[in-house]
């Protein structure tokens, strides 16, 4: 293992220079060359103030995830999400252990279907809508996704359906409130920066636009928590035996169940904050991964027309209200709607990087079969878009190297989901000559959604897929530039998508493209 000396930096500004890093260079996009700058595929920076180990190698990244609890997260370095109290991701120990159950209960059986049945739905509709209401034209599709992802979220969380055609009414606001729920949970979100780098006390004073939206939304959304977790509590006994609780109504009752949390009941504090950082995982996670899928897909309509001849044989005439998630969703994820999640996630992972850190010392053995020493309180850094593009472990078709150069070596380059092809849903080992697989994590620390996210991922794109086509918009300019020669002009169109498929991708809380790449949504002829 290499190890680097800083003798004039302290951790802070070491971890402010990343945190700077992943912004403005972002650690997606420079992939696997820092450490073939390093020479090394897992490195330690020797501070005054403590080590900082970084690393893309899949073997010790699986020995880290799975050494939990001897590797922890670094709680102090998470706590800003802490925007009520402590909450899942920020304590350790056995009050970790207390809030995971509590979280944990949200999912399971009956959700599923709740995720799977609310994401047909959405997904319907919102087709529907682009044709009806957009004139079939997407131009940015990933504010769409990640619209989409909330609109599943608050049905899983608050028994909420929000519908595409609200957005043209007025919706009256409950006594009391400023906003709508969904309408507080949006502009707490599109201002959650503001509100995690400003002090509570300065968020309502300070002049200007972004302070007074993030104000307001995180006021209202305080106060709908608090009477929705009220109106739980007041009817514990009534919703305790209910089967098909909500996530927010199974948080609350295990939070309050001295038996599932091993203590005390948690907090209101902490119950509101584990429902809001759950809600805000999964709509950055979900937004981002789907919108990567159908761009991917229109830029690569072999793979999208696989998808559909799957979708044909399966359903042929079935109608959709007969899909079941107990019935399809398995078969469906060895296909190729599996496939090309599992190779979105891989090489689009929308979490650039985790941090753990080493609660005592521990020992890993790296891929080369190398044994090395973790001092205690070393920082970990696993860099998981370097792990995905380690060009040791990842496999990835032959390209031209002017056509490399042309399209500045994006990883759109070499999209390949067909490798992923009959795997099951977890495929977080290395195993079939495949690389290891760990968009959700692993170890104690996994993300307790990720079947909740699996489903409405497979839901969505199986109920869009089987009915529409999503197909790249040419540009009149790029015909005329062509010559009227339509398949270059589509090939010119579709190298542009690539392109922007690295140069575009922005970092913030998740990786996404932004800028627009116009999509049109095309009914099939069956």
């Amino acid at each position: 293992m290499a190890t680097v000396r800083i003798h004039s930096a302290s951790i802070l500004s070491t971890l402010a220079y990343i945190g700077r890093i992943a912004q403005v260079w972002k650690i997606w996009k420079t992939g696997h060359q820092p450490f073939a700058d390093a020479g090394s595929d897992t490195f330690i920076l020797a501070t005054p103030n403590g080590n900082i180990l970084w690393t893309c190698d899949n073997a010790v990244i699986d020995q880290l995830f799975k050494m939990h609890p001897k590797i922890e997260q670094p709680i102090q370095l998470v706590k800003f999400y802490d925007l009520w109290g402590p909450t899942i991701s920020s304590v350790s120990g056995d009050e970790w252990k207390a809030h995971r159950r509590a979280v944990s209960a949200g999912f399971g059986n009956a959700m599923n279907k709740i995720v799977w049945d609310e994401a047909q739905h959405q997904a319907e509709t919102l087709a529907i809508h682009w044709i009806e209401k957009e004139d079939s034209v997407v131009p940015v599709i990933r504010s769409w996704t990640s619209t989409l992802a909330l609109h599943v979220i608050l049905s899983g969380f608050f028994n909420k359906r929000l519908e595409w055609d609200d957005y043209q009414s007025s919706a009256a606001v409950p006594s009391g409130h400023r906003l709508t729920l969904d309408k507080a949970l949006f502009t707490m979100l599109s201002r959650l920066a503001t509100i995690f780098m400003t002090p509570r006390t300065l968020l309502g004073k300070l002049p200007g636009r972004m302070f007074r939206e993030a104000h307001v939304g995180f006021t209202e959304v305080t106060k709908y928590f608090q009477e929705l977790r009220a109106g739980v509590t007041e009817n514990m006994g009534v919703l305790a035996g209910k089967r098909n609780k909500t996530i927010l109504e199974a948080i609350v009752l295990s939070a309050a169940d001295p038996e599932i949390t091993g203590k005390e009941p948690l907090p209101e504090e902490s119950v509101m904050g584990n429902i809001f950082f759950t809600l805000l995982a999964g709509h950055e996670t979900l937004g981002s991964t789907m919108g990567f899928i159908f761009v991917l897909l229109a830029l690569y309509p072999e793979y999208q027309q696989r998808i559909q001849e799957e979708l044909d044989q399966r359903f042929a005439n079935r109608p959709a209200h007969e899909w079941t998630v107990e019935k399809d969703y398995l078969p469906l994820q060895k296909g190729y709607i599996g496939a090309v999640q599992k190779e979105v996630l891989y090489i689009y992972n929308p979490g650039s990087f985790l941090m753990r850190t080493a609660v005592e010392p521990v020992s890993v053995v790296d891929s080369k079969g190398q044994s090395h020493a973790i001092p205690q309180n070393t920082l970990a850094l696993i860099n998981i878009a370097a792990a995905a593009r380690n060009p040791a472990v990842w496999r990835k078709p032959q390209v031209p190297p002017e056509r490399y150069a042309a399209l500045c070596g994006s990883p759109a380059l070499y999209f390949q989901p067909e490798k992923w092809l009959g795997t099951d849903d977890r495929p977080d080992e290395a195993k079939d000559g495949l690389p290891a697989w760990h968009a959700f994590g692993a170890g104690g620390r996994a993300c307790p959604g990720r079947m909740f996210a699996q489903i409405e991922l497979t839901s969505v794109m199986a109920k869009i897929l089987k009915d529409y086509s999503l197909e790249l918009v040419v540009d009149q300019k790029v015909l005329v530039d062509c010559r009227g020669d339509k398949k270059l002009a589509w090939e010119k169109t579709r190298d542009n998508g690539i392109k922007m498929m690295y140069e575009d991708i922005e970092a913030n809380v998740s990786i996404g493209l932004m800028k627009e790449l116009p999509i049109r949504v095309v009914k099939r002829k069956m």
